[in-house]
């Protein structure tokens, strides 16, 4: 099994960061089938937020002094009670001032 929990700082001690990463409030193994389907929707998304990782070696110090977020969470859909995107450090800490939410596509 993937160690899950130490994905933070797996990615921090890599110099990478996770963009878009969906929003699911559970741990990795309580997912239902659908929020796994949205993980792999997400992967296989070729669209401006889409899943996928950046290597940042000049930014390495930053993400391991949680100065930089290692995963940064796709934006919210438009009818989210998020404003932001929630992001996740290296230490584990975490905040929602990651990308906005979406416009309303029916206002577009």
């Amino acid at each position: 099994l993937f160690p899950w929990k130490q994905l933070p700082q797996k990615l921090g001690q890599n110099a990478l960061v996770c963009v878009n990463w969906p929003d699911a409030p559970k741990g990795i193994s309580d997912l239902t089938m659908v929020e796994c389907a949205q993980i792999i929707a997400a992967i296989w998304d070729h669209g401006p937020h889409r899943l996928h990782f950046k290597f940042e070696p000049n930014s390495k110090s930053d993400l391991l002094s949680s100065k930089k977020a290692v995963i940064i969470g796709a934006p919210p859909l438009h009818d989210s009670k998020s404003s932001r995107a929630k992001r996740i450090f290296y230490n584990g800490k975490t905040d929602y001032e990651g990308p906005a939410r979406l416009p309303n596509p029916a206002k577009t």
